[in-house]
């Protein structure tokens, strides 16, 4: 299970536990009222008794609910529910024993068998499958030891059909045996269920949150929408995409004289806006390296145009220059040096897809045209420039932007010259 939804299930187990308590003053409200109503009728002594220890439950329910540690609050909750059905089992056969030691159907028709309900109420509210069971057992001891110790002594007459069994103190077997705790266990079921399903409601949505964070650090918005709902498109393909590398100039100069706490807020800053830009026009981050940001234009859905991507991946790039030269003049008003940064842009042939072990999974862009387009941004120091483009991207995006060829240039792992476009404003 993700680290997060474990923490979403155990917060919701606290807030569960809060809310039971809370409950629980609401039945203390409901058991007052109920010795105010049967003051004369009841035993005001014992009902008395009762009363207190349920409150008493409920006060250091609370205490330990606001004082102490998760695990001191699940086991505190076994404790009252524990307490709960022995102080309702107590009262109900003290009335029993009180109006007719010789029959124990009294016990089985009284009214009060029906607060046995409440523990398993709490159940519910606190989302914790184990106080449903624990439930279940407590109930079946009770009920089933009150009858089986009346046929055993023969301390229970039963009814001859329906309506002796409803009109008069008798009890019907049948139902006996069959009605009232199968009715307890059906309700045991629905509520298990309810808690089963909620449990596995908070595990998707906290799953697919999760994953819906973890992918819109590498994707635009628009993007993780649709990659949620078919997420089949990170299968690994061969397709053509624009790789965009970004690099700041004299990195380590200009980092040198920095604490680390303000080099981290640096490269946060600069990497947030480099990152926005490429959001902006559809493209994904595929990695961070060190100083450096790589994006591609194209992935992980493979546009039915090229030239889509490698105009979308020159906009993003000029973008970035535009952002850099606002983030600038901010640094040069508080009298620090200004970032430079080189931009390099290659279309071509790559692997695109997640790269997988057993403890990790990354997103990402196999190919000479990564490398490609790691080797233009390079070039930028070389020319003296801050955004260039391949000749591959020139020619499916050149018509929509203004570019200075420049000469023919070895690059390192390419037999052929390289020719790249400066590209302008």
């Amino acid at each position: 299970m993700d680290d997060s939804v474990r923490k979403v299930l155990e917060n919701e187990e606290v807030i569960g536990a809060y809310v039971s308590n809370a409950f629980r003053y609401l039945l203390l409200l409901f058991f007052a009222a109920q010795l105010a109503l049967n003051w004369k009728s009841g035993d005001a002594l014992i009902n008395g008794i009762a009363f207190a220890i349920f409150t008493a439950v409920t006060i250091g329910h609370s205490y330990v609910i606001r004082t102490c540690t998760q695990w001191a609050i699940k086991g505190f909750s076994y404790l009252a529910l524990v307490a709960d059905f022995f102080v309702i089992t107590s009262l109900l056969m003290y009335y029993t024993l009180h109006e007719n030691s010789f029959d124990l159907g009294f016990a089985i028709k009284n009214p009060i068998m029906n607060f046995l309900l409440f523990p398993l109420a709490f159940s519910l509210i606190q989302f914790r499958l184990r106080y449903v069971v624990l439930s279940v057992i407590l109930f079946y001891l009770v009920y089933f030891g009150i009858f089986s110790y009346a046929l055993i002594y023969d301390k229970m007459v039963f009814a001859k059909d329906w309506g002796d069994y409803v009109m008069g103190p008798n009890v019907l077997v049948t139902d006996a045996l069959f009605g009232r705790p199968m009715v307890y266990l059906i309700l045991a079921f629905f509520f298990s269920f309810g808690i089963l399903r909620t449990l596995i409601m908070i595990r998707r949505i906290g799953e697919g949150e999760a994953q819906r964070s973890l992918l819109s650090r590498y994707f635009s918005p628009g993007m993780v929408e649709e990659m949620m709902t078919n997420p089949n498109v990170l299968e690994g393909r061969r397709q053509t995409a624009t790789i965009l590398f970004t690099d700041i100039r004299n990195f380590t100069t200009l980092s040198e004289n920095m604490d680390p706490i303000e080099l981290s807020k640096f490269l946060s800053s600069i990497r947030e806006t480099l990152t926005d830009c490429v959001f902006e026009f559809g493209g994904t981050l595929d990695k961070y390296i060190g100083d450096a940001v790589m994006a591609t234009f194209g992935t992980p859905y493979p546009s039915a145009d090229p030239a889509s991507d490698a105009i979308r991946a020159l906009q993003s790039g000029q973008r970035m220059l535009e952002k850099l030269g606002e983030f600038n003049k901010v640094r040069e008003s508080n009298g620090l040096e200004p970032v430079r940064i080189g931009i390099g842009i290659h279309t071509g042939e790559v692997f695109s897809g997640n790269i997988e072990t057993s403890k990790s999974s990354e997103f990402t862009v196999i190919g000479d045209a990564v490398n490609t387009a790691s080797r233009i941004e390079s070039l930028t120091k070389n020319f003296g420039k801050e955004l260039l483009v391949s000749e591959e991207t020139w020619k499916l995006a050149g018509a929509n932007f203004i570019g200075e060829t420049l000469p023919p240039i070895q690059v390192k792992g390419r037999e052929k010259l390289v020719t790249v476009v400066a590209v302008g404003a």
